[in-house]
């Protein structure tokens, strides 16, 4: 036991340094990807669809789980993007970590990042994955470099090496098979602030039970566009959106996340997708200019460990770069009040 207390974060001395050289080998790899192009997203590349959704906080709250966008009864207006992780876009079929982003509209109070400060969204992001196959960014800045290397032996070389084989291991394990985006679970993996420095939470979305879903196309190199726009169709699916507070700081660390937290979850909200089409053209491409940030937040909701501190360095500097590259400004996107009715 190391005494580490609950909620407190523990950078590392030379974690600046990584993600300055994380972000110069991210700059490289979409400029040699996208050369004369329109740029994409470095992770998370391909997109099955950016829908329409209601996020709807449990009426009755106890106090203490009253924090930041948990108001009691309260609904936001949501838009949900769903992809697989893979930067080189591949066939559904294949498997992969599968990802899904909340934009919670209509948000008031000041947001973390000095340039979005007035915003009013919060971003909630998560994956297919309960855990995270890198223990900390030193790690995941090793298997970056082998993973964007332009040497095809790179990668091989780097799995070859012994110590390096727990990190292959749990990579692997984290690749999945998916018929449909609305029957996977999801997890934050990495860590959030809950209200107070002393309360994290990681979080979890849970597919209902009761969601039915069209599943006829597991061959096309798209189906899981095509089975999601076939479900939204004509069925409404739910997600009940849950927190797993850390109890211990040492068995549930907030810098390792490999580390499964074993606390019980609790629901918060539903996570309602109404019927609709999504697939034209205009919000295909409105869904791959949209940028997610879990910095894209509240104060109360602050993303907190080793990933998280090299996402507000990567995610905010990269969707800069890539909006730049494509001359397209970037933009946070606005509720109205018939936002749900704008759905076929």
């Amino acid at each position: 036991m190391t005494g580490k207390e609950l909620g407190k974060e523990y950078p590392q001395s030379d974690e600046k340094e990584i993600f300055d050289e994380m972000m110069r080998e991210m700059k490289a790899q979409v400029d040699d990807l996208y050369r004369n192009k329109k740029m994409l997203r470095q992770v998370h590349t391909k997109m099955h669809g950016c829908v329409k959704a209601a996020f709807e906080i449990e009426e009755q709250l106890p106090k203490e789980l009253q924090v930041g966008v948990f108001v009691p009864g309260k609904t936001y207006h949501t838009w949900v993007r769903f992809s697989n992780a893979s930067t080189v876009p591949q066939e559904d079929g294949k498997k992969d970590i599968r990802g899904i982003a909340l934009k919670l509209m209509g948000v008031p109070g000041d947001k973390l990042l000095e340039d979005e400060k007035h915003e009013t969204t919060q971003d909630f992001l998560l994956m297919s994955s309960e855990t995270f196959f890198s223990k900390n960014v030193e790690e995941f800045r090793g298997a970056m470099k082998a993973l964007t290397a332009k040497s095809k032996f790179a990668l091989l070389f780097f799995f070859l090496k012994p110590f390096n084989w727990g990190l292959a291991g749990r990579m692997l394990k984290s690749l999945i098979k998916c018929v449909n985006p609305l029957e996977t679970p999801y997890w934050s993996t990495q860590a959030y602030r809950f209200g107070t420095e002393d309360r994290a939470v990681k979080y979890f979305l849970k597919p209902s039970e009761n969601n039915t879903l069209i599943n006829e196309n597991t061959t096309d190199p798209d189906y899981l566009k095509i089975n999601l726009a076939q479900t939204l169709n004509s069925h409404e699916a739910q997600f009940d959106f849950m927190v797993q507070f850390q109890t211990d700081a040492d068995e549930m660390p907030i810098e390792d996340p490999t580390v499964p937290w074993k606390s019980p979850f609790v629901k918060l909200a539903t996570l309602r997708i109404v019927p609709q089409r999504f697939d034209s053209q205009e919000q295909m491409e409105f869904g791959d200019n949209l940028s997610f940030n879990p910095w894209h937040s509240l104060p109360a909701h602050k993303p907190l460990g080793s990933f998280n501190r090299a996402r507000k360095v990567a995610y905010e500097g990269m969707s800069k770069y890539r909006h730049e590259k494509n001359d397209i400004p970037m933009k946070e996107p606005n509720d109205s009040p018939d936002f749900l009715e704008q759905t076929t």
